[in-house]
Formats: structure tokens, C-alpha cells, sequence
């Protein structure tokens, strides 16, 4: 009986179910729309776009599968769209352009897809062929369309491989000794006059251009964080100097002595395997490189400066959605110089991307080859939300990977871009011609991902994050920065960089799981994580860092910053910096692992920056005693610093061989460090495209020649009235950027010789109270230096001198005194008075490098006196060794003036002769 009601109620629940199934189907089909069937477009290298678009019968190109695509739309077919790619190589000389109209839908998405086992390529280039020998090694080919002006170009790619527009030195570059700013000539259409002062042999290697050849020559100039590019108006052979002219200089980042230069384009240039040379009438030079066979090569020049442009508008509310680009190859694309050239900006700011992306939804980017190119690679610029950048390869552009975001705040949440996702990319080989580029730059947007990429080769920063230097209203929130593997970067041609570099408030973001290494500035500014200008908010965890210049994590300046459980290893100057002193909580330091062998641990102003730093494991591999500002640990923590850290060898597995585990026992993980799994970082998915991200091997790095000292001989005489003084460099910024009435500029109202001396006047709400700065920048590493000149002071006058060593990243002091209230005053509390409104004599002598003793002299001579000599002084700083820096700093907030003349500079013995081409 039991069994029987079993049977009969399973029954009846089988009927009552299948009524239910089927009332739900003949519901769906009456309130639900009919989906349309697939379309498929073909596309292939034969094909013709008047055709029809079916296998039979392909189009052409990606132009031609839109328009089709846009007929299928208008014919009611609203279905989903398949464009299938054929194998092959299709040349191009404009892009494909997608407007709204030619979106998708979830429901009917929109692909641009490779067919299967497919690789097509879509080549902007032009072959060049028809090459014979010529002199000196080179082969020279006749490009008609050059000569008739209707074709130029200014890359050049030979077998696959980028060649190097003729440039010299060929390695390294040559330094500035000086620039002078003067205006423009009215009518000019320019801002500037910059007139570039070279040692003589370097200046030789344009000497002897002809004003045609001269035209052409690009003035290539590499200065901190910038790289400014321009032609060359004229050469002064007289001052060893080329003039160009532009915009003016930034005064936070101008070109100045010792930035590094190199001369591009001109035939004379063409030395090396793998340059080449293009000449107006159409001869293209090109030297091979071992191995090459000119009868055999491949040559091609780009024509086209785009791929694929997405013009949506979101302004209008008009998007472009649901469109997927699979397995395509776009190479071989140009950069030409505008007349202007181009004007220093971070990170390449205003240079487009072959891929350019504007009002895009759901757009999605995988399995894509970009490289050959002469700017970014791709850009999701304004209004592009939840679009995808997925395994794909960029390399070999001009500038930079992957941009996000815009360079200003969005007007409206239409157009604001966020919500992005840049995931298991190999992006590298770039800045080639923008070496102030960046591997993936997210500026005013948020809520984006970049993930497991590969990020490798650049000259500056592998990641830029946030675009607002304060405190001032950023977009860049939530970004998440995880698992990438960025490494190589800096080359030593750029400074202040960061393998990842952030601005500005940035709530919300966090940096987890990467690895940063092997990062290398020019001078200052070679760091793994470096929170710049106002960053706000950011947690940094579980990242390893190693093989850095100056630091494995600095803070500029910012606010609640979290920097835990990190492994930090081996940079080379310091471990740890902080610049700024502010009046909130800087960063909270905690449960991490610093490891080094050179250097001190820290760098700044610890003593004063309000941090929280507590449950660090610091060891010194050298041996070398462990130091706070200067003191052990013990009386560090005495200062409520560094609660609960300690000295002590975290016990990694092999240093040497890069595995940074930790063995079993490892004090670390007492004070609570949690082991991570670093080897996630970078790319993931099939044998072949992790083993794509590891099959580089990168170089040695290659260290420049030690900067050459630069003597002077500076009497004023020769510079201009009312204009800078020639060979310092000079800062008096005021809240605003305004100098507010501050000046430094030669003057003929007193000179303590001749007719001519500087004057430096200082004013009230100057951005800092040591401005104005004159600073005289040089390099003695050895010999005994010399210092003389004369100074006029008044009451209020309120000045610092001394010599600073910023050869290992922050400075130390050596000969230093200041005057107050005519009264000289030495750093052992001598004194001496000076006569208000009268020239005095000072000279100054000091060992350098191994010739240093850790004292110097000083001789000061006033007029109708004996020379008063003081002997035996110890240096500010007893670990100053390397002259870089003489400076005066006006210390008063009131205007004041003071008066400086017959400034030298020199060493002896000739550890440093006397520079021909000191300044005068």
C-alpha cells in the first residue's frame, strides 16, 4: 500500500512538472524576441570590398567588413556579426573608424576575429626595395616618393627589427654645459630662444653641417623625468652652441647642465650596424647589420599613423558597445616631428595611440599583436567603460603600452572612463622615440584593473597611476594593481621614476603581488614603489622589489599610505626614503622585509616625518651596523619608532639566484610577515605564451662614463643685462609658480670688478624659504677643489653658501656657512663681521674623493684689511665626498637683495684641468 502511493505521487509530481515546463516555453515565445541568426563576413587578402562578403566571395579589408556590416544593419538583419580574418598580410594606409552605428549588442555582439589557425596582419607600412652598395659600408635605395614630396617618414623597420635613425654618440650621449634662455623674435610664432652650450669636441660633431643638412637635425634632449625634441634654428660655432627655440622652459624641470643630449638625422651620423639615414631627395642609407643581406631583406617604412580609431560620443550618450577584436596583428606605424618638435610632458601625455578609443562599452581587445609602432599602443581614452585589453602582445612602440583615462577630471559620468581591465598582456620594447613613456598609464579614472601583465624594457616607469600632483580632486579610486611582473626599466637615460609611480588621492587602490626589479635612473629616481605628489590612500602588499638604484619604496610627499608585508631587496643608494615633512601621517611602514648589502637604510628627514613604522625585519648582508637617522635601533624605538622591528637575517633561500622564501625559523615571520607566492606574477594560460613573456634576455647594464667635472671662470661680463646669469642653475618659484618680486639677474649697478655682477633679491611667499637658489652644478670626484668670489651684502641679507654631494641619491653637506645680519657664522660657532654694502673676498678649499681629509679652509678678504684665514674646518657632513653642488640660498622672507661676482671653480692638481670652455 505504501508502495502504491509512492508510485502514484511520483507520477502525478511528473505531470504537474511537464505542465509547468511547457506553460514556460510558450511564455518565452510569447513575450520573448526572436534571435536573429549569426551573420558571418569574410575577409581575406585576395578578396575584393565590392564583393558580397561571403566565403566565396571575401572582402578585402576591415573597411569594407564594416560597411557591409552597416548594409546588414539597414537591411534589418540585427543578429550577431562575425567578421572572419583570413590568413595573410593586408596593407593599409588609414584606419578602420567605428562610430556608434557600428556597435553590437549583449544580445547581437559585434567580432572582429582571426580565422581559426589564422595570423593576419595588418601592415601601415610600404615595403622599400632596390638596395645597392654605396661608400663607407652602406647601402643606399631610391625612394621616389620622397623626393617628390609626397611621402616622408622617420622610422625605418628592417627584418622585423626597429633600425636607429642616425644618431650620435652612438652610445651614451653627450652633457650639456649650459643653457640661456632668451624670448623669441616677434613674429617667430615661438615663446623661447634656448641657446645650448656643448664642450668643444662634442659640439664638433655638427660643426660642419650646411644650413640644408642642419634643417633636418633633430636636437634630442633627456632631462629628468622629460625628453624634449627639436630642430635647430642655427649653430654659434664661436660659443661652441646650437640655438633652437619653442615653448619656454618649465622652470621645475628645464633643460640645464648635465641633462644628456644626442643629435639625430643627418648622414654624417651614419656610423653604426643598423642606422639609417633618409635625404630629401628620396636616398635612403642604411648600414647592416652583421649578418644582413640587402639583396634579401625586408625594409619597410610605415605610411599609416593608425590602426583603428572608436569614435563614440559620449557627450551625445552615443557609445560604442559590444565589439571583440580576436586574434589580429596590426604592425608598421609612424611618428612624424611636427615643425614645433616636441615639447617636454610626462609620460608622454599628449602623444596619441595607434589604437585610439573614445565612448566604448564592453569593447574587448584579446589575443591582439600590436608592435612596429611610433607612439602608445592603445588607448582607452574618454568615456570607455568595462572594456577589456586581454593576452595580448604589445611591442616596439615609440612610446608607450596601455593608457586609460584622460590627463583631466570628466565633465560628467558619460564621460568618465573606468571599470577597464587590462589582464595578462606582454607589453615591452618601448620609448624608443618618447623614452618618457609608460608601460600601462591609468590617469583620471577609476575602478580599473591591471593584472598578471608582463611589463618589461622602458626608459621610464613601468606603471603610472593617478594624474593630479596635491591634494586636489583626483578620479583615480579603486584601481587595483596586482600580480604584474615589471622589470628593466630606466635604462640610467631618464631620472624619478618608479616601477610603479602614483599622484594625487587615490583612495581605494591597492598594489598587491607584483614584482618590480632591476630599475636604474640617470641620476636620482631609480625606485620599485614611489607614491609622488599627494597620493592618498594606497596599500601596497605582498610586492617584491629588488635591484633598484635609489630605493625600494620613496614618498614624495602623500597622506595614509600603507606599505606592508613587502620584500624589499638590494637597492643600491638607500632602502627607504621619505622627502617631505607634512602635518599628517605620512605612510604606515609595517611587517616587511628589507634586505641589503649597500647603502644606509634610510633616506630623509625620519626624524621629523610623521610615519608609523613598527614589525620590520631589517638585515644588513654586508655586515655593516644597521642605523636609524643615524642611530641603532635601541635608541631608535626609544623614540616610539620602529615598535616591535628588529635587526636580524630574514633567512631567504639563495639571494644570489633570486629565490626569496623563506627557510623554516625565519625571524620574520614571528613579528607576523606572511609568506606570498611571488612566482604568480606576470602572465598566465598555455606553455607557449608564458614562455613568449620569459624568452627575452635582457643585457647587462651598461654604466656611463663619471660626468665630467665643469670648471668656471665666471665674470659676468659677457651676459646680459637685466637676463639670468649664464651657468647656474636657478630656482625662485612663489606660491602659484609666481616668483612674487624675487629675481636673479645681472646687473651693472655694482660690480666688484669690470661693470657687471648678479644680483639676487629675495621677496616674501617664495615657495620656500631658501629660495632663491643659484646653484652651480659640477662633478669633482678627486683632486683638491677651489672655490672663490665675491660677495656684497646688506643688513637684511640672509644668506647660506656650502658644497653638497648628491652622487648617491640625497645629499650630504660638506664646506657650509651663512651670513646673518653682516655677520658671518661657520658651523663651530665662529663668527666674523662683515661690512654692510661692500665687496668681500671668500675662497674655499677642500679635499675631494680620495683626496678629501673631512676639512676645508676658508679665506675671507675685506677691502683695507688683512685676509682673515680659517684652517682645519670639518665638513658638515663627514661623508661628504663628491662635489656636485654650489649653492646660495637667500634665507630671508622679506625683499632684501645681496650682490655675488668673479665666481671660480677649479681643482688641483689637474685632477680636473681647467676647462677650456669655462664660462667667462
Amino acid at each position: 500500500m505504501r508502495l502504491w502511493k509512492s508510485s502514484f505521487g511520483e507520477s502525478l509530481l511528473r505531470v504537474c512538472v511537464a505542465v509547468v515546463m511547457v506553460s514556460a516555453v510558450l511564455a518565452l515565445l510569447v513575450v520573448s524576441p526572436t534571435f536573429a541568426a549569426e551573420v558571418l563576413v569574410h575577409v581575406a587578402p585576395t578578396g575584393d570590398d565590392a564583393a558580397d562578403g561571403s566565403r566565396a566571395k571575401p572582402l578585402g579589408s576591415l573597411i569594407g567588413a564594416r560597411d557591409a556590416v552597416r548594409r546588414l544593419r539597414v537591411a534589418g538583419k540585427a543578429g550577431p556579426v562575425r567578421v572572419v580574418v583570413a590568413d595573410g598580410t593586408y596593407h593599409i594606409t588609414e584606419p578602420l573608424v567605428l562610430s556608434p552605428e557600428d556597435g553590437g549588442t549583449a544580445e547581437a555582439p559585434v567580432r572582429y576575429e582571426a580565422a581559426p589557425g589564422a595570423r593576419p596582419v595588418f601592415s601601415g607600412g610600404r615595403a622599400i626595395t632596390g638596395f645597392r652598395p654605396a661608400k663607407n659600408g652602406l647601402w643606399v635605395a631610391k625612394v621616389p616618393d620622397v623626393a617628390a614630396g609626397t611621402w616622408y617618414f622617420e622610422q625605418l623597420f628592417v627584418n622585423g627589427q626597429r633600425a636607429v635613425r642616425a644618431r650620435t654618440p652612438n652610445r651614451f650621449w653627450f652633457h650639456i654645459m649650459d643653457v640661456v634662455e632668451a624670448p623669441a623674435a616677434p613674429g617667430s610664432g615661438k615663446q623661447a630662444e634656448q641657446t645650448v652650450y656643448l664642450r668643444p669636441e662634442d659640439f664638433a660633431a655638427v660643426a660642419q653641417l650646411a644650413p640644408d643638412e642642419l634643417k633636418d637635425v633633430n636636437l634630442v634632449v633627456y632631462h629628468n623625468w622629460d625628453v624634449t625634441r627639436r630642430f635647430i634654428d642655427r649653430l654659434d660655432a664661436a660659443e661652441h652652441a646650437v640655438v633652437t627655440s619653442g615653448r619656454r622652459m618649465k622652470p621645475w624641470n628645464p633643460m640645464r647642465r648635465y641633462s644628456t643630449l644626442v643629435f639625430e638625422n643627418f648622414l654624417g651620423a651614419l656610423d653604426a650596424p643598423g642606422e639609417w639615414f633618409l635625404a630629401r631627395d628620396g636616398s635612403l642609407y642604411y648600414k647592416p647589420r652583421p649578418g644582413e643581406d640587402m639583396a634579401k631583406a625586408e625594409v619597410v617604412a610605415p605610411v599609416a599613423d593608425k590602426f583603428l580609431v572608436i569614435q563614440g560620443d559620449p557627450e551625445g550618450g552615443k557609445f560604442v558597445e559590444h565589439v571583440t577584436f580576436q586574434g589580429l596583428t596590426f604592425h608598421h606605424a609612424q611618428w612624424l616631428t611636427p615643425p614645433g618638435g616636441f615639447e617636454p610632458h610626462q609620460a608622454a601625455a599628449p602623444i596619441d595611440a595607434v589604437v585610439q578609443v573614445d565612448g566604448a562599452r564592453h569593447v574587448t581587445f584579446e589575443d591582439c599583436e600590436i608592435g612596429h609602432v611610433g607612439t602608445y599602443a592603445l588607448w582607452l581614452r574618454k568615456g570607455c567603460t568595462d572594456c577589456v585589453v586581454r593576452r595580448c602582445h604589445l611591442f616596439d612602440f615609440g612610446a608607450g603600452g596601455v593608457r586609460i583615462g584622460e590627463i583631466n577630471m570628466p565633465k560628467t559620468a558619460a564621460e568618465a572612463t573606468a571599470r577597464n581591465v587590462v589582464d595578462n598582456n606582454i607589453i615591452r620594447h618601448g620609448g624608443h622615440i618618447f623614452p618618457c613613456a609608460v608601460g600601462v598609464w591609468v590617469g583620471q579614472s577609476g575602478d580599473n584593473r591591471v593584472t598578471h601583465n608582463e611589463i618589461a624594457d622602458l626608459f621610464y616607469s613601468g606603471i603610472s597611476a593617478g594624474w593630479r600632483w596635491g591634494y586636489g580632486e583626483s578620479a583615480s579610486k579603486r584601481n587595483l594593481f596586482a600580480n604584474n611582473r615589471v622589470h628593466h626599466l630606466g635604462w640610467g637615460l631618464l631620472s624619478d621614476m618608479g616601477g610603479i609611480y602614483t599622484l594625487g588621492p587615490s583612495e581605494g587602490t591597492v598594489v598587491s603581488g607584483n614584482v618590480f626589479h632591476d630599475i636604474h635612473s640617470y641620476s636620482y629616481g631609480g625606485w620599485g614603489l614611489y607614491t609622488d605628489e599627494g597620493s592618498t590612500g594606497i596599500l601596497f602588499e605582498n610586492n617584491l622589489v629588488y635591484n633598484t638604484k635609489t630605493g625600494s619604496f620613496h614618498q614624495h610627499f602623500g597622506k595614509e599610505n600603507v606599505i606592508r608585508n613587502n620584500i624589499l631587496v638590494n637597492s643600491k643608494q638607500h632602502q627607504i626614503q621619505a622627502t617631505r615633512v607634512e602635518d599628517h601621517l605620512s605612510f604606515t611602514l609595517e611587517n616587511n622585509i628589507i634586505y641589503w648589502t649597500t647603502g644606509p637604510a634610510l633616506e630623509g628627514p625620519w626624524d621629523r616625518i610623521k610615519v608609523v613604522s613598527r614589525n620590520n625585519c631589517w638585515w644588513n648582508a654586508a655586515g655593516e651596523p644597521v642605523t636609524f637617522a643615524g642611530k641603532p635601533l635601541a635608541e631608535w624605538q626609544k623614540l616610539g619608532r620602529e615598535e616591535g622591528s628588529i635587526v636580524a637575517d630574514p633567512l631567504f633561500v639563495d639571494v644570489a639566484s633570486g629565490d626569496f622564501r623563506l627557510q623554516p625559523g625565519s625571524p620574520a615571520l614571528a613579528l607576523g610577515f606572511k609568506p606570498f607566492d611571488w612566482s604568480k606574477a606576470g602572465v598566465y594560460g598555455d606553455a607557449a605564451w608564458i614562455a613568449k613573456a620569459n624568452d627575452v634576455t635582457y643585457p647587462q647594464l651598461e654604466l656611463p662614463p663619471e660626468l665630467p667635472p665643469v670648471a668656471a671662470n665666471l665674470t659676468f661680463e659677457r651676459d646680459e643685462p637685466g637676463r639670468p646669469p649664464r651657468g647656474f642653475d636657478i630656482s625662485l618659484r612663489g606660491v602659484g609658480n609666481s616668483p612674487h618680486g624675487a629675481s636673479v639677474l645681472v646687473t651693472e649697478e655694482t660690480a666688484a670688478t669690470g661693470k657687471r655682477s648678479v644680483k639676487i633679491t629675495d621677496a616674501p611667499d617664495l615657495r620656500a624659504a631658501w629660495m632663491p637658489l643659484v646653484v652651480y652644478p659640477t662633478r669633482y670626484a678627486e683632486g683638491v677643489v677651489s672655490n672663490a668670489f665675491d660677495l656684497r651684502v646688506e643688513k637684511a641679507s640672509m644668506v647660506d653658501y656650502g658644497w653638497r654631494d648628491y652622487s648617491e641619491g640625497g645629499y650630504k653637506t660638506g664646506p657650509r656657512f651663512d651670513i646673518r645680519e653682516t655677520r658671518l657664522r661657520l658651523v663651530d660657532g665662529t663668527t666674523m663681521e662683515l661690512p654692510e654694502n661692500q665687496w668681500v673676498r671668500f675662497e674655499i678649499e677642500s679635499g675631494v674623493g680620495p683626496d678629501s681629509t673631512g676639512t676645508w679652509s676658508l679665506t675671507v678678504t675685506v677691502p683695507g684689511q688683512s685676509p682673515r684665514v680659517f684652517q682645519d674646518l670639518a665638513h658638515a657632513n663627514p661623508e661628504f665626498k663628491t662635489l656636485t653642488w654650489v649653492g646660495f640660498m637667500s634665507n630671508a622672507n622679506t625683499a632684501t637683495s645681496y650682490y655675488l661676482d668673479n665666481f671660480t671653480l677649479n681643482a688641483r692638481p689637474a685632477a680636473a684641468a681647467p676647462d677650456p670652455g669655462a664660462y667667462e
